[in-house]
């Protein structure tokens, strides 16, 4: 049977997620920080986990368990999930079959990023924009239908002023351009890029709004993860000097007709 993990303390269930190399900027400040809801099958010793956080499940442990299955069936449609290797791939897909949906995903290596070659980008800002880290008022300004992560994962402008970075670009005034964490972090975080003016595009903002964020990042310790969902952010992420793009797929419950 499925249960809810009932403890603050996730140590045994932390354990169950060290398999994962994907998607670990998410996973392990979630659950370092007390974030999102754990199910097991088991509050003693348990063989098989599921993380959620909003609409992204994390699923983990003994594929060859039949409780694997019951915690993939727990799933709403619509909803990301992926496991920490093949045999959970399988137990989806057949679950779901025809029903199933694919997102394909690509990780790149942050191992290269070079700090002084980060800098050349985030100083070839165009004429007329201005570059600077996000404050609460200009939190609170953006339009949050374009930023669908800040209210999904932090709620508010106040909760990511506290737990979230972002580097923006401003034209007159108003934000067309940032690179934020996707989630709240540690000492890792998942990067989002988003355009939030459509009329500023293909003028470099994304490189030099990436490059801020990044470079604050090894400034200050942290390893800024990338994970891409299509050719134009692994172009990025690869120009910001990221290595080594790694094509793995999540899943999603098609709803029935």
């Amino acid at each position: 049977m499925i249960v809810e993990w009932p403890s603050e303390d996730r140590t045994l269930v932390r354990l169950l997620f060290d398999s994962h190399t994907r998607a670990r900027a998410v996973i392990f400040p979630a659950l370092d920080q007390g974030r999102g809801t754990v199910w097991t099958n088991s509050t003693e010793k348990p063989t098989v986990a599921r993380l959620q956080l909003a609409i992204i499940n994390v699923v983990t442990g003994d594929a060859a368990s039949p409780d694997a299955e019951e915690i993939i069936r727990m799933i709403e449609p619509m909803q990301i999930v992926f496991g920490p290797d093949d045999e959970w791939a399988r137990i989806i897909k057949d679950l779901w079959g025809e029903r199933l949906g694919i997102q394909q995903r690509t990780l790149l290596s942050p191992e290269s990023l070079d700090i002084d070659h980060l800098r050349h980008l985030q100083d070839q800002l165009p004429e007329g924009y201005q570059l600077e880290r996000g404050d609460l008022e200009t939190i609170r300004r953006i339009d949050k239908r374009r930023a669908m992560h800040i209210p999904t994962f932090f709620g508010n402008s106040e909760d990511f002023h506290k737990m979230g970075l972002a580097y923006c670009i401003k034209y007159k005034g108003e934000v067309v351009s940032m690179a934020s964490t996707f989630t709240p972090f540690t000492d890792m975080f998942e990067i989002q890029v988003d355009t939030l003016d459509t009329d500023h595009r293909r003028k470099g903002l994304a490189t030099v709004v990436s490059a801020a964020l990044v470079v604050h990042a090894l400034e200050n310790g942290m390893i800024p993860h990338w994970d891409a969902t299509n050719e134009a952010s692994i172009h990025l992420a690869l120009k910001l000097g990221y290595t080594n793009p790694v094509h793995w797929d999540a899943y999603y419950l098609k709803p029935s007709e």
